[in-house]
């Protein structure tokens, strides 16, 4: 089963993409209705047949609402973290994207990588190879064939 904090960047991922696609634009809004619809992914992907070219794609554990307190709070840390420091966050991705405009990015990975990111210059508690390897992890699950990576060639260059 997925640890606390990998619920927590699951659920971050989630409400930062409905900002961004403007369901709604408002964090406070975007938050309250992940936690009052439960927006969670399904541990069994209920929407592809057996044919379905990612049956082998690993699946989130994130099987329940985020509704535990530590879960929460570090989901709205993250959240709020992204959204308080995205220039910055931003402009350090830019740096190290060589030949990637942000825009050309899928909103996955952009959202995957600010939180990784955010991280990585916020959360001293949380080991550096942690922050990434969860990224990579969270990119599996999200992402397509090449988010991982993907992600991990730009982390990779951010921490050096």
């Amino acid at each position: 089963m997925a640890n606390k904090r990998r619920n927590a960047r699951e659920a971050a991922l989630q409400i930062l993409y409905m900002i961004e696609i403007g369901k709604p634009k408002n964090r406070a809004v975007s938050i309250r209705r992940y936690w009052k619809y439960d927006w969670v992914v399904e541990s069994d992907c209920h929407l592809c047949p057996e044919e379905c070219s990612d049956r082998d794609k690993p699946k989130s554990q994130f099987s329940a609402p985020v509704n535990r307190l530590a879960e929460s709070r570090f989901t709205e840390q993250l959240v709020d973290g992204v959204l308080n420091n995205q220039t910055q966050i931003d402009h350090k991705l830019e740096e190290r994207s060589h030949n990637w405009k942000l825009n050309r990015m899928s909103s996955i990975d952009r959202n995957i990588l600010r939180i990784a990111i955010f991280e990585l210059i916020s959360c001293d508690e949380i080991p550096p190879k942690v922050s990434i390897n969860e990224a990579i992890e969270i990119a599996k699950i999200y992402g397509d064939k090449n988010s991982p990576a993907f992600i991990n060639g730009i982390l990779d260059q951010i921490e050096k």
